[in-house]
C-alpha cells in the first residue's frame, strides 16, 4: 500500500470513490492570533494491492510543526473494497477526506504525515501558518499621514 496524494484543502468531501476538492492544495495560511484554528481539511488517498483489501487498515493522519512537536494526531481504521469490476491483481484506491479545523499552537513550518499499518509514506505536504498584520484605519488611496 502506498499514498497516491496528501494535502491541504479549502473543502474536501470523499464519496461514492471520488473525492470532490475546493481550493486544494494551499500551503500558506494566516492567523490572527495564536493558538489558532486553522479552517482547513485533509484530503488524502492510496493505493492498496488485491490482497490487502477486505481487512482493516491502520491510517495516522499528523500534523507536526518545526520542531518535531504534534500539532493534531489523527487516528483512523479504513478498510477498502473490491469494487464489482476489479480484477485480481489490480490496486484499488481509497478517498478519505478529514473535516477541520485543526488546532495550530503556534506560527512557522508545518508537515502533514500520513502513515499506512505503521509505515511513514511520502511526500508529507508542506505548509506555512504566519501572523495576519494588523489591519490599521482604512485611508483613501494616496493619502499619506
Amino acid at each position: 500500500m502506498q499514498q497516491a496524494f496528501l494535502f491541504l484543502a479549502d473543502g474536501a468531501e470523499a464519496s461514492n470513490g471520488k473525492i470532490h476538492i475546493l481550493g486544494g492544495g494551499v500551503d500558506a495560511h494566516l492567523a490572527q492570533a495564536f493558538p489558532a484554528s486553522l479552517n482547513v481539511d485533509i484530503a488524502c488517498s492510496f493505493t492498496v494491492a488485491w490482497h490487502e483489501t477486505e481487512r482493516p487498515i491502520e491510517v495516522e493522519l499528523a500534523i507536526i510543526d518545526e520542531g518535531g512537536e504534534d500539532a493534531v494526531r489523527i487516528g483512523l481504521e479504513a478498510v477498502v473494497g473490491r469494487p464489482p469490476a476489479a480484477r485480481p491483481g489490480q490496486e484499488i484506491r481509497s478517498q478519505i477526506a478529514v473535516k477541520g479545523p485543526f488546532p495550530i499552537p503556534h506560527p512557522g513550518a508545518y508537515v502533514l504525515v500520513m502513515r499506512l499499518a505503521g509505515i511513514d509514506q511520502v511526500p508529507p505536504f508542506r505548509f506555512r501558518v504566519d501572523q495576519a498584520m494588523p489591519q490599521g484605519p482604512q485611508q483613501a488611496p494616496g493619502v499619506v499621514q
